[in-house]
Parts: C-alpha cells; structure tokens; sequence
C-alpha cells in the first residue's frame, strides 16, 4: 500500500500532463462530437450487404448456397476470373465473396456419407465493415445444415436441399432479434473515435514519468532497501499503471455519456456499453505502452515525443481524423496491426447498430479482443526488458 501510495503522490506531482492530455485534449473531442451534426432518422434504410458468389461446380448444393448467400442482400456478378475475384475485394465493391470450386458438390456428398471433412470453400471478407462477417456466418451455418442433412437422411442433393431449407426456416426464429435499439449519436462515436488520442497520450505519459522517477537511482535503492517483498512492489506498481489507465477511461467515457450519451443509456444500452468496453481495453493497451516506455527508460522529453507522435499515427489509422473508407489500401493494411483500428471497428459497429444480435455483438467482442491482445503481448514485452534490466544492473 505504500509504494501505491508513492506511486500516486508522484503522478499528483505531474498533474502539468493530466491537464494537458486528459483533460485539455478529452475537452478538444468532446467539442468535435458536439459539432457534429446528427444523422437524419425520417425515414428508415436497411443495411444491404453487396455479396458476390462465383459458383464453378454449378451443382444443385452450390446453388442453394448462393441463393442463401444473396437472400436479403445485394447480388455482385462477377466474371469468375481470378482477377475479378482479387479486384473485387481489393476495391471493396463487395462485403463478402464465396468461390465454389469445381466438383465440390459431389465431394461435399461423398465426405457426408463417409464422415469426413468436407471440401473447403474459398471465402474473402471485406475489411471496410462488419456486415461480411455475418454474411460469412450465415454461409458456414447453411454449409453446416447441408452436411448434417446429408449425412443423416442420405438421399439426393436435391433431397438435401429441400431438407436443409426447411429446417432452416423452421430456424430461422432462432437468433433473430434479441433486441432492438436506435443508433447511438454520432456525435458520441467521433468523440469516441477521437479520445484514441487523449487517452494513448495521457495514459502513456504519465505511467512513463511515474516509472522514470522510481527508476532513478537514489529512489530505486531505497524501494529495495525496504522491508516490502519484491512482488508487493511490483504488484503495486502494476495496481497504479492499471488506476491510471481506468481514470483515463472514466474521464472519457464518462464525460461522453454524460454530454452526448445519456439518452444511449436507455435506449441503447448494449452499443453504449460495447464503445465503453472498446475504449477500456485501449486504454490498457496505453498503460502496457507506459510501461514499456518506462521499462525501457526513456527520458521525459522522449516519452513525450513517443506519445504524442505514436497517439497521433494510432488515431489517424485508427479513423479517428478520417474514415477508415477513405484511407487507401496500402494504410489500411498497415492499419490492421494497430490496436486503434480494432478498436474504431468496435466503436463504429456498435454506433451504428440498429438491432442488436448475439452474432453481431459477438464480432464486435472479438475486435474488443484482439485490440486487449495488443496489451497483453505489450505488457510481457515491457515485463521482459525489466527483467533484463534488472540482471544487468545485479551484475
């Protein structure tokens, strides 16, 4: 408890930078979303995926496939080239692509009788949205009914089919609605969207300078020279890197419900949540990166400059300056190993979701995930250096 004591004492000491980066740049986001101007909600548009299905085999399965695929959706014909499959991604003109090779019916019939595998479909989601994920669950599901049909009753593919189509709308009711909710503002999403930046420079900054001044030498000596156990330090040291990312969470978020969410609250409590839970494991993505810098044991002015320009790049390939479908491919793939990507997908999926599924939800989660994975490889990074900054200086 006192070395957490100490821990805080000291940020308190460099409250220069909580102004300047959590409060002052929180404050800069928060007038954006103000001045956003809200969508208008006259009339309602469903979402209709664009989805292509270049079908080589030509077998009543793959057929039924494809008519599945494109029910509800936008249909993209496609030459089948190989060309116009890669374009067709590259560009974006589709959500979702599914190519059935040739042959595959009869195998798919064959594997099914025999209990093995059966043949792999050759799929490509676009990188733009969500809505080719749910796509790609739908063909899984439907490919799935078709082996359990064809495996159990035998039979024809057209047997199979019919089989299939009617337990597939006898399921239909199944994973629905769960339940429905107006979009959350979108003046809350671009301050979200902005606080990327806030709370990367803020968070990283401050557990930086807090690490740099326990990491000086007469500081240092007197923490092992304590009576405290070596894990008690380094556990309270962790308890105050994880208070300081939760109130740059709080503060945040916080001050974004308050002032452009709270009719979220009822209406829309599960995207509000979603977005908080996004902006979360950001903000212990900043802390592992604040604990990396400082582990390291760079200078104050360095750890600045780090946090300022690495809070900058994250936030714009992140979407935060501008959308994510303006940038061009080659950013785009670079934008798929930053933890602010992952975590704009989550916040603009959840922002702009008018009904709310289990397999939606579950989508936006896994972005929610891989972006709290970004932490934790971060976070046993910065636990490596320390180590081995330790041994170098025991010997």
């Amino acid at each position: 408890m006192g070395s957490y004591k100490t821990s805080m004492r000291i940020v308190l000491s460099h409250r220069v930078y909580i102004v300047i980066y959590l409060v002052l740049m929180t404050a800069v986001g928060l007038t954006i979303g103000m001045l956003t101007q809200p969508g208008s909600t006259a009339t309602f548009k469903p979402t209709v995926t664009r989805v292509a299905v270049v079908d080589h085999d030509g077998s009543t399965l793959s057929r039924a496939l494809a008519s599945r695929i494109y029910k509800g959706n936008e249909k993209v014909t496609l030459d089948g080239s190989k060309r116009a499959t890669q374009d067709a991604i590259a560009k974006d003109s589709v959500s979702y692509l599914l190519v059935i090779p040739e042959g595959w019916g009869d195998g798919f019939m064959a594997a099914a009788r025999s209990g093995k595998k059966a043949p792999t479909l050759n799929s490509s989601v676009s990188y733009s949205s969500g809505e080719g994920r749910l796509v790609e669950l739908t063909a899984s599901s439907y490919s799935n009914m078709l082996y359990q049909m064809a495996a159990t009753l035998g039979g024809s593919q057209e047997d199979v089919v019919s089989a299939s189509d009617s337990a597939w709308k006898g399921d239909v009711s199944v994973d629905v609605v769960k339940s429905k909710a107006t979009p959350l503002p979108a003046s809350l999403r671009v301050a979200a969207e902005f606080s990327s930046y806030s709370i990367f420079a803020s968070v990283t900054v401050v557990i930086a300078v807090l690490m740099q001044a326990l990491n000086r030498p007469e500081v240092a000596r007197r923490r092992m020279a304590s009576s405290q156990p070596a894990h008690v330090r380094s556990a309270s040291l962790l308890a105050a890197c994880l208070t300081i990312a939760l109130v740059a969470w709080i503060f945040n978020f916080g001050l974004q419900v308050l002032l452009l969410g709270r009719d979220a609250t009822t209406t829309a409590p599960l995207q509000l949540a979603m977005v908080g839970a996004a902006e979360l494991s950001y903000s212990l993505f900043s802390a592992a990166v604040g604990f990396l810098i400082g582990q390291i044991g760079l200078s104050e002015n360095a750890s600045n400059a780090v946090a300022n320009i690495f809070g900058m790049v994250f936030s714009f390939m992140g979407g935060a300056w501008t959308g994510l479908s303006l940038l061009p491919d080659s950013l785009l793939a670079v934008a798929h190993f930053m933890p602010s990507y992952w975590t704009t997908l989550a916040i603009e999926g959840a922002s702009n979701m008018e009904t709310v599924t289990s397999a939606a939800m579950g989508s936006l989660l896994g972005d929610v995930g891989i972006c709290a994975l970004f932490s934790v490889a971060i976070l046993l990074v910065g636990l490596v250096v320390g180590r081995d900054r330790s041994a170098g200086r025991s010997s």
